[in-house]
């Protein structure tokens, strides 16, 4: 479960860097005049792959999960807990040879309802430190990206260029060209400049 948590959390994240550079891409890029410029597009989740991304925006993650873990940890251990309890109330239901109180049993389950109750107020804890450290941290990475993607398109000869990963969150891919797939290009392109002023918050 926290697992998943983690995933939706840095979803959230990836499709807040997406909608940053396609806003970008299409307002800051000059108009295309007839016949000139090319379109081109890019995958932005592949900025996060560990391997073969963005290695900034990757250092930028790799930070903001070291920040979170401990929240993490505690919510991982409020889950252990409650499961344990969960496990140990049917025990004590199901032991028919020496029939355990009722008063013992709600004591349990009142434990278990307080437990659920601070994990929920924890959990809300966490997505709300997720989400605004996500944009203090990954924010100047993305911008500098951002940048460097409107320079790249221009030394290339591309009137635009379309974030693939968000139109695909929208379903508004019908038709895509794998020739005009400027990703793993413009990766090695960024990541073999030199280093810009962009840096990452420091945690809190």
């Amino acid at each position: 479960m926290i697992k998943l948590m983690k995933r939706a959390s840095f979803f959230v994240v990836s499709l807040m860097f997406a909608a940053v550079l396609s806003v970008s891409s299409f307002a800051q890029t000059s108009p295309a005049q007839p016949g000139a410029g090319k379109i081109g597009w890019v995958n932005t989740a592949a900025f996060a792959d560990e391997k073969e991304g963005v290695t900034k925006y990757i250092s930028a993650l790799k930070a903001l999960d070291a920040e979170m873990k401990p929240r993490v940890t505690e919510l991982q251990g409020l889950q252990t807990r409650m499961q344990n309890l969960g496990k140990e109330i049917q025990t004590m239901q199901a032991n028919t040879a020496v029939p355990v109180k009722p008063e013992a049993i709600q004591a349990k389950q009142e434990e278990g309802a307080r437990m659920q109750r601070e994990f929920e107020f924890k959990k809300k804890e966490y997505d709300a430190a997720v989400e605004s450290r996500s944009g203090a941290v990954l924010g100047p990475v993305s911008e500098d990206i951002s940048k460097a993607l409107e320079t790249f398109a221009k030394q290339k000869g591309y009137s635009v260029v379309l974030d693939i990963a968000a139109l695909a969150n929208a379903n508004a891919i019908l038709v895509l060209d794998p020739t005009a797939n400027l990703t793993k290009e413009f990766i090695t392109y960024y990541n073999t400049r030199p280093a810009t002023t962009a840096t990452t918050a420091t945690p809190r």
